[in-house]
């Protein structure tokens, strides 16, 4: 077991012995065995004891805490990484522009290259679809970062292939969900509201793992510094974000495993997704993230949590040693 999710509201989390007890109105709901437990997210108003806070943070288990529709609120981790010599190296990094202008070449030119695989497949499955074009623009796109000089005019063009990517995304879906754009917060529709909810999982887990490493998450080298945002975390998401989250969107919404009527109008504005939807997304993610697979680069079977890590560590070894990084690249 890697990651428990507990969605009710209501509920207090107790240690006994080397478990989670789970209670609602003093009945016992579960026990969870702590012993190969790395994280536990909990959705909605629930209490967690102090003795238990404490217990998993001396085994290394980070705890998340979100709201009961999936907005990360904050998180406890265990206590810092003592690595200085990473983060000492990694704001010398950051201080070389020119590092950062490769690095950050290196991250659009895998997230173009993974956007126009995800197609390339889908389009495979759906021959009646036609994504010849979009699929021509993202390669075109890829090939044009090399020219580019600055953070900003990859970032520009990273939004425009994104535009291209996700109008074609929409093409794809069936039973009934349409999506022509993306949108964050308030998810206006049910894909976004999907899709966000997938990004903020992925956010989560590459966000504890850099800081358990000993990296100052909230440095980042393509997106710019901001108060109170990971950027390095929201970096490393890009390689990710269309082979793990947007996959596993259209896989749920195809297969028929959520549909549109499990979501609702909010009070003002956007959609949320409800009970059901929600507990079905984190069954079908946790699958998704722990199902080996043969890595076409390694030829080994692997699975998705252990490719984000082995990225985490050759992020590593880029920045102490000042080489190029080799990002994740999906396969169609």
């Amino acid at each position: 077991m890697h990651t428990i999710y507990l969605t009710d509201n209501g509920l207090q989390l107790k240690k006994k012995s080397n478990r989670i007890l789970v209670k609602k109105d003093g009945k016992t709901l579960d026990e969870i065995q702590i012993l190969d437990l790395k994280r536990v997210l909990i959705f909605g108003n629930n209490q967690v004891s102090t003795e238990l806070m404490r217990h998993l943070a001396s085994k290394g288990i980070e705890v998340a805490f979100l709201s009961s529709r999936g907005r990360f609120k904050f998180r406890i981790v265990p206590e810092t990484s003592k690595n200085i010599y990473l983060r000492m190296a990694q704001h010398e990094r950051y201080r070389d522009q020119s590092f950062r202008v490769r690095f950050s070449k290196t991250l659009i030119k895998a997230k173009l290259k993974n956007q126009r695989n995800f197609l390339v497949r889908y389009q495979r499955n759906q021959p009646e679809t036609n994504l010849k074009n979009s699929i021509e623009s993202l390669k075109k796109y890829r090939s044009r970062i090399e020219q580019i000089k600055t953070i900003e005019q990859i970032m520009g063009l990273e939004g425009i292939g994104s535009r291209v990517y996700f109008e074609a995304y929409g093409k794809l879906l069936l039973g009934g969900f349409e999506f022509s754009k993306r949108e964050y917060y308030p998810p206006p529709d049910p894909v976004n509201a999907l899709l966000s909810f997938g990004y903020m999982l992925l956010f989560n887990e590459l966000s504890s793992l850099l800081e358990a490493s000993g990296f100052d998450v909230f440095l980042g080298f393509l997106h710019s510094t901001k108060y109170g945002r990971a950027s390095l975390a929201t970096d490393m998401m890009e390689e990710f974000r269309s082979p793990i989250a947007d996959r596993l969107v259209i896989y749920l919404i195809n297969k028929g495993a959520v549909k549109l009527s499990h979501f609702t109008p909010k009070e003002k504005k956007g959609v949320r997704m409800n009970e059901v939807a929600r507990k079905t997304f984190l069954a079908n993610y946790e699958k998704f993230m722990t199902a080996s697979f043969v890595d076409v680069k390694s030829r080994k079977r692997k699975n998705y949590r252990q490719i984000i890590k082995e990225t985490v560590f050759d992020l590593e070894r880029t920045l102490l040693n000042n080489t190029d990084y080799t990002p994740y690249v999906f396969y169609s």
